[in-house]
Order: C-alpha cells, then sequence, then structure tokens
C-alpha cells in the first residue's frame, strides 16, 4: 500500500508537470488568451479601422469562416504591424474590420459612421450592404474589452506602460461620399470627422492618463487600381469624377488636420501616406526615364517595380459577362508591386507608413502640440459645437 501510495504521487506530480508545459506553451501561440491578460499587457498598440488596418486577428466578436477574411502570407504586414514592430510592442489589440475580396463589388466596408452614411445616401445605395462595425462599434468594443481585463486582480496583471490607439478611417467614406452632391458630402465628412473625435474623448476618460492616437491622413483614392480602371470604360464621365474625388479627399484631410489640431485630451500624430506613396511613384518613373532631380532622386532603384498594375489581378471566363468564372491571378513578387488588389496597398508599402509613424511618434511630432501649450483657460470648443464648414473653395465647375 505504501508502495502504490508512492507511485500515485510520481504519477500525480508528472501529470501537473505536463498540464503546466502544455500551458507555457499554449501561451506563445494565443496572445488572447486568459493567461496573456493576466499577465498584463505592459506596451501594446489598440486598433481601430477598415481595411487598410485590419490584422485578422480579432480580440472580440471574430466573424465566422464563412465570413471572414483568410490573409494571405504574401500579402505581407499591414502598417499597424510594422508599427509594433518598429516600437517593440508586446501586443496587438485589433478592433478594425475588413471584408472579403469577393464581396467588394456588393458590399461597403467600414466607414466612420454608419448612422452617418445611411443618412447621408438614403435609399440611393440599397442594393449595397454597408459593414456596421463603425468606429463607435469599435470603440464600445474595447471598453468592454479593456475594462473586462480590469477587473482582474492586480495581483496577476501588471498595468500598461504605455498604450497607443491608431484611427485610420477614410477609404469607404470617400468612395461613397464621391457620388453625392459637393454640399451632401462635405456635410457627411465634418459629420464624421466629429465623431471621431468625440470617440477620442471617450478613450481619453476610460484612461489613467493623457493618449497618444496615431491618424494617418488619406491618400489620394484616385490613384487606386479600382479608379484607374475605369478610366477607359468610361472616359467622358471619369475626369469629372477624378474631379470630384480629388477635392473630397482635400476636404477630409483639411478638416482631419484642422480639428486634430485643436484637440486637447491627449497627442495627435499624422503620417501621410499620400506624401510617402507619391514619392515611391515619381522615383520609379524618374528612374525609368534615366533620369533624376536636384537631389539625386531617381538615381537609385525604386522600391516598386510596378506602381499602377495591383498584385492580384482578377481574370474573367470566356465571356466578359460572365462574373461568376472569375479568376483572380496573384502576381510572382508581391514586394515589387505598390498595391496588393484593387484597393489595398502592397505590405510593402504599408511598412513605410508604418516607420514614418514610429518616427513621428518617436520625435514627438504631435499635430496639436501647440494647442497642448496654451493657457489652459483658453480652451477650445467641444468638437461637437466646433464653427461651419471649411473654407475651401470649390474646382472649376462645382
Amino acid at each position: 500500500m505504501r508502495f502504490l501510495s508512492r507511485l500515485q504521487l510520481c504519477g500525480g506530480m508528472a501529470i501537473l508537470l505536463i498540464v503546466y508545459f502544455i500551458w507555457e506553451q499554449k501561451s506563445n501561440y494565443i496572445p488572447s488568451s486568459i493567461q496573456s491578460i493576466w499577465r498584463g499587457k505592459p506596451h501594446r498598440i489598440v486598433v481601430f479601422g477598415d481595411d487598410w488596418s485590419d490584422t485578422g486577428d480579432h480580440r472580440v466578436s471574430p466573424l465566422s469562416h464563412s465570413r471572414s477574411t483568410t490573409r494571405d502570407a504574401d500579402r505581407g504586414d499591414v502598417w499597424v504591424e510594422t508599427l509594433c514592430k518598429e516600437l517593440a510592442c508586446n501586443t496587438i489589440d485589433n478592433f478594425a474590420r475588413s471584408i472579403p475580396l469577393h464581396t467588394r463589388n456588393t458590399s461597403i466596408g467600414s466607414v466612420l459612421d454608419s448612422d452617418i452614411y445611411a443618412m447621408a445616401v438614403g435609399g440611393k445605395r440599397n442594393e449595397e450592404a454597408v459593414n456596421s462595425t463603425d468606429l463607435k462599434t469599435q470603440v464600445q468594443q474595447f471598453l468592454t474589452y479593456d475594462g473586462a481585463s480590469r477587473s482582474i486582480s492586480k495581483r496577476l496583471r501588471r498595468d500598461d506602460e504605455w498604450t497607443i490607439f491608431t484611427v485610420f478611417f477614410g477609404l469607404w467614406d470617400l468612395l461613397v461620399y464621391s457620388a453625392l452632391e459637393n454640399e451632401f458630402a462635405m456635410r457627411a465628412i465634418d459629420n464624421s470627422i466629429a465623431v471621431l473625435f468625440q470617440n477620442l474623448n471617450l478613450l481619453a476618460e476610460h484612461a489613467s492618463a493623457p493618449i497618444k492616437v496615431i491618424i494617418p491622413s488619406m491618400m489620394d483614392v484616385t490613384f487606386l487600381p479600382r479608379i484607374q480602371a475605369k478610366k477607359n470604360a468610361t472616359r467622358e464621365h471619369f475626369a469629372e469624377n477624378q474631379h470630384r474625388l480629388i477635392f473630397l479627399w482635400t476636404y477630409w484631410n483639411s478638416a482631419l488636420l484642422r480639428t486634430a489640431s485643436q484637440w486637447e485630451n491627449g497627442d495627435v500624430f499624422m503620417p501621410d501616406p499620400n506624401l510617402l506613396i507619391m514619392d515611391q511613384v515619381r522615383v520609379k518613373q524618374l528612374y525609368s526615364k534615366h533620369i533624376s532631380d536636384a537631389f539625386g532622386v531617381g538615381k537609385q532603384a525604386p522600391l516598386f517595380d510596378n506602381v499602377e498594375q495591383p498584385c492580384l489581378a482578377s481574370m474573367l471566363g470566356p465571356s466578359a459577362t460572365d462574373q461568376e468564372a472569375a479568376a483572380i491571378i496573384k502576381c510572382i513578387d508581391p514586394a515589387q508591386h505598390l498595391f496588393w488588389d484593387d484597393l489595398q496597398l502592397s505590405g510593402a508599402a504599408h511598412r513605410q507608413i508604418g516607420i514614418h509613424a514610429a518616427s513621428l511618434l518617436r520625435s514627438g511630432q504631435s499635430v496639436n502640440i501647440e494647442q497642448k501649450m496654451q493657457d489652459p483657460a483658453n480652451i477650445a470648443r467641444p468638437v461637437g459645437q466646433q464653427g461651419g464648414g471649411f473654407n475651401l473653395k470649390f474646382p472649376p465647375g462645382y
């Protein structure tokens, strides 16, 4: 009996050791596990946005397999993943949402505010479903998620050493609102930007210290392959649509910068993807013509061999109208393409945005630093009480 008791004790200890090692192994591969919450996340990035920010790993409400987007390894990282590597963060809490590639012609991705979208378009876009996971939904998901982790005893978790928030919307907003008259499109943009900073105020109230937020400005959407593909098919209308999109893109960025520069509840950093991308396009153009400018731009090989055609190309079947026969052909070297598909930048392009964002953060180049240095008595009006629209002049013909 005594021998059996010792044998049982040894067996029990062996089982406990096995369970312990399994637990340790799983913790390395499941970042959202309870154990990772207990251990704390001293350096994290919280992500809000659309297809251009979605890492595919959702903290809450993961999509079913039939509705989820399968991440192609050749696509590379999105910009927030590069940002995380540059800043040596421990984890990314992703709340951004994208839609599958095959539904993009019949669905609208995440807009900044779905209520504003519904009011702006009315019944004009009933044939297209809109992703309801807008910014306010994503922020509420984060507040619920973060509140649950804070309820765990402090003995079992570590407080965050820093948290960086990223907010990147505008892709679907601009594509949708470009179909409206300028007056209504501008009003929708004004209201959307106001909602953005109202949600940032909620995040600031939730945090124990002033927050840091990275909000990239939008790139010129007329350069996207989806828009450029319409140049020949609708030549008579393309110039007009391009003109309107460029105006609204400029208005979006102006509204965003103006409101961000007046915000007081944290630091706002605004990388400029359009500047980064257009610089690479210019390098490609100069290099291909064997010329360079006064700064030597054009002498070195460009980062991208192809700045127009996406890596993923849609090839129709024998019948041009047979959409069911459409197939997707992937390029040989995705890193040499500026675009991954007709709406997405490639991983190499995303990397440039992430590096630039990290550089702004390290150097403290926030857009609202002057506002924060002013006398506290000179408090600006709340976001919801800002003045009228922005004094941008319409381009000729509008």
